[in-house]
């Protein structure tokens, strides 16, 4: 099993709300801050995934808060796989809540123990980032409908 490879795929459910792939609006709030919602669909996340050459199918669904992506490819090493992922997304206390519940490569379910350094792996990065920027906060998430919507609020303290 290549573990590698499956946190890397966990790590950019971690970033899907950031990826290059959404569409971003901004506004000015009345008191200085800045609004910014982005709209990351299922199927541009999908094809920002297939841009890694050892991607060749990448499905992704998005409902009722829960991503569940399965990605087709072949290894370094010439071996196909298959890697599916469960990944409950949300906003606690303005912070991003990413968590893969349920994790498979080439049929065989990854061991707890793995997906649990995952999900360590990805709440450490988020937690950076926001230590990164303190001034942002998540104001709501909605992840339904092979979308995820996001506000943030930018603090303007300059």
């Amino acid at each position: 099993m290549r573990t590698k490879k499956m946190l890397t795929v966990a790590a950019l459910a971690a970033l899907a709300v950031v990826a290059s792939a959404c569409s971003i609006d901004i506004e000015r709030n009345a008191d200085g801050s800045l609004r910014v919602g982005s709209v990351l669909t299922a199927e541009s996340f999908a094809t920002e995934l297939e841009r890694d050459p050892l991607n060749n199918d990448t499905q992704i669904s998005i409902q009722d808060g829960v991503m569940t992506m399965t990605i087709d490819g072949v290894e370094e090493t010439g071996e196909e796989y298959v890697a599916t992922l469960v990944v409950e997304l949300g906003a606690t206390n303005g912070n991003l809540v990413v968590d893969i519940t349920d994790a498979d490569y080439n049929g065989y379910e990854v061991p707890g123990w793995i997906v649990d350094a995952y999900n360590e792996a990805i709440e450490r990065a988020i937690r950076v980032g926001a230590e990164d920027d303190p001034n942002t906060t998540l104001v709501s998430l909605t992840a339904d409908n092979d979308q995820i919507v996001t506000e943030w609020r930018v603090e303007d303290n300059s």
